[in-house]
């Protein structure tokens, strides 16, 4: 009678909280509901090309195209992109996971079983942002919203739809799957522990940023007031044997630097860099919220410096410590708010340049897991029972679903990716020089030129030189296709486009590429220069040796040039070259 009397004198809120959970769907069923909506908003994603750097990191690497031992010990001791454009980076497991797609599940350079790989991935990581809303919510539907949120947020595109996001994918992994596993090993600790181990090296043999886990960890300790000091034990062991790997493996390997046009930050003194770096912050919210023009990228000069004058900067400033005062404030009462804020700053905070420079001022790839923080606060200001908020909720998600369909459109090619680029990054010099790559001569000039206005300002040491060698080529395809009496001018004009990329290369330091030196060899021989053009087409093979067409077009051009003025010419070059016997030229 006592138990009978106790349970129905329980306050109302507890009967109906008991009713809730009691008529709640399955969770098998909502995990599946989730997997279907992600399903259908990413449909049209399977079609997509390899686009971007998902060209020079599978099609070019011939480490991923069959499964030998030899490959699989390049991968492991070598960097992330191929020997000729090695970025210094370690990241073996995603690697593998393209030997895996390429040569174990045979899709060779076909697209589609890429994406079915990183749609596969994305779909257990909502299922983790479905476990860990539970333990936060403690309600299904709360849960539920969060994972769908998040999911299908098309901001998360970058990652999922283009197929080197694999690694943001996998690191996604790592820190959901390892912030479940530290929650659980408070209970039973060494399996879980174990497991921690086990994802934190999955993680961060897959992307460096995995390392965040660490920092998500602190925060649900903190925000639970219980500190779990064997899962810190855990995770150090991954991280230190990856330090160590990473600098037995990238020693002496060149690094590619952080060019001025990618990150302008890199050269900014250090608060108009820090509020630069606040004002990015504030565009990623108000593309969090509302993410109606969506961009691969936002190189120089989509995102102008700031300084204490810029409008952007100052109301990013204003909202981002606004944020922190009601993340404080929630503290007390609402610590899965805290939580979810914390979250969102703290997997941010690595990328946002606010501590460290890194390769790019702004990308839609960093928001994969800051966006979960985003989702978080959303469905906890919604999270009353009221039928409104659950329509809201609702509805919101439907809109990111169709958005997310749409933008997978744009990822379709390299047309209609940097197509969409143009229109939602129009500041950017490498949106409009992309673009041009694949348009109609008259079309591609219009956006070259376009680029090349942004870039000509700068000095040579900050400045690119990729942009004036194709804008060089253009120039000189419109001297091809002109009447005889035009040709000259355009011809000079080539010239002087890449006489100013030579210049560019020079003063920037930027690595050597024999498209250069082709480039200017074609110019000159139409210039009626043969002597220029061969000791052109002799510095392209130089930096280029297996290339047999520059070799080809050497010879035919030396058979039109002045012998001893290309050996005078040969011997002049700085830095001098070891050997002239390719030119037929005498050592001396």
């Amino acid at each position: 009678m006592g138990r009978a009397k106790a349970v129905v004198g329980q306050p109302r809120r507890d009967i109906s909280r008991v009713r809730r959970i009691a008529t709640a769907p399955p969770a098998s069923l909502l995990v599946a509901c989730l997997w279907l909506a992600a399903l259908l908003a990413y449909s049209n994603s399977f079609r997509g090309e390899l686009v971007m750097d998902s060209r020079g990191l599978i099609l070019d690497d011939s480490r991923v195209h069959a499964a030998t031992s030899a490959n699989v010990r390049g991968i492991l001791t070598g960097d992330y992109w191929p020997a000729a454009t090695a970025g210094g980076l370690y990241r073996p497991l995603t690697k593998l996971t393209y030997l895996f797609n390429y040569a174990i599940l045979g899709s060779g350079p076909s697209p589609a079983g890429y994406h079915w790989v990183n749609f596969f991935i994305h779909g257990v990581n909502m299922t983790l942002a479905y476990c860990l809303g539970l333990v936060l919510f403690k309600q299904s539907w709360h849960a539920f919203a969060l994972a769908a949120f998040w999911g299908l947020h098309p901001l998360l595109t970058e990652s999922v739809t283009n197929v080197v996001g694999r690694a943001d994918l996998l690191a996604g992994f790592a820190v959901l799957a390892g912030l479940l596993c530290h929650i659980r090993s408070g209970r039973r600790k060494w399996p879980w522990l174990a497991a921690l181990a086990g994802v934190m090296a999955i993680g961060i043999f897959s992307k460096e940023s995995a390392a965040v886990l660490v920092a998500v960890m602190v925060i649900y300790d903190f925000t639970c007031r219980k500190f779990n000091w064997p899962a810190y034990v855990s995770v150090a062991i991954p991280l230190a044997f990856y330090t160590w790997a990473r600098l037995h493996v990238l020693r002496g390997l060149y690094s590619a630097a952080r060019p001025f046009t990618d990150n302008p930050l890199v050269v900014a003194d250090f608060w108009a860099a820090r509020l630069t770096a606040v004002k990015v912050v504030g565009r990623y919210l108000l593309l969090l919220i509302w993410p109606a023009r969506l961009s691969c990228d936002y190189s120089y000069n989509e995102v102008p410096l700031a300084g204490w004058s810029d409008f952007g900067a100052l109301l990013s400033l204003l909202a981002c410590a606004g944020v922190a005062v009601a993340a404080l404030r929630s503290l007390r009462d609402r610590r899965v708010l805290f939580f979810f804020i914390a979250l969102f700053f703290a997997t941010l905070l690595p990328v946002s340049n606010l501590v460290v420079i890194i390769g790019s001022v702004m990308a839609e790839r960093f928001l994969y897991l800051p966006a979960l923080g985003f989702a978080g606060g959303v469905v906890f200001l919604l999270r009353a029972p009221s039928p409104w908020a659950r329509f809201a909720l609702a509805a919101a998600c439907t809109l990111l679903a169709v958005r997310t369909y749409a933008r997978n459109d744009d990822w379709r090619d390299e047309r209609s990716l940097w197509g969409s680029a143009v229109l939602a990054a129009p500041g950017s010099y490498k949106t409009h020089m992309a673009a041009a790559g694949d348009l109609p001569l008259r079309a591609a000039k219009v956006e070259l030129e376009r680029a090349l206005a942004i870039l000509d300002p700068l000095p040579d040491q900050s400045n690119t030189p990729i942009a004036y060698v194709n804008a060089g080529g253009m120039y000189r395809d419109f001297g091809d296709a002109a009447p005889p009496p035009n040709r000259a001018a355009w011809y000079r004009k080539s010239l002087d486009t890449l006489l100013r990329g030579r210049r560019i290369q020079a003063a920037s330091g930027t690595v050597v590429w024999y498209q250069l030196y082709e480039e200017l060899a074609e110019t000159q021989y139409r210039l009626g220069d043969p002597d220029g053009a061969a000791i052109s087409f002799f510095q392209g093979s130089l930096t280029d040796p297996s290339n047999a067409s520059l070799r080809a077009r050497l010879a035919d051009t030396l058979r039109f040039a002045n012998h001893d003025r290309v050996c005078a010419l040969a011997r002049n070059l700085r830095p001098p070259q070891p050997s002239l016997s390719d030119l037929g030229c005498a050592q001396q």
